[in-house]
């Protein structure tokens, strides 16, 4: 009785141990699927939202500059004057 115990324990584990290294693997390939199909879908709005905040950081820039010679443009006129 203890043998056929046993072997139908083994037997449970060992289709536990091939169900669950099917799973993994079964998940690994489905999961490389979708990251390889994911990549041209979250490349671009990667890159959009990259390449717009740099845009944001260079409008900012060039705002912040324009400002800067219009007050230095008054202060010399303002000293000019004197």
């Amino acid at each position: 009785m203890n043998k056929l115990a046993s072997i139908i324990i083994a037997a449970v584990f060992a289709i536990a141990l091939l169900g669950g290294m099917a799973a993994m693997i079964g998940g690994g390939l489905l999961g490389a699927i979708v990251f390889i199909i994911g990549i041209p879908v979250a490349f671009p709005m990667s890159t959009s939202i990259v390449v717009l905040f740099f845009a944001v950081i260079i409008i900012r820039t060039v705002m912040e500059k324009r400002r800067e010679r219009r007050e230095m443009r008054a202060f010399l006129k303002d000293n000019a004057d004197d």
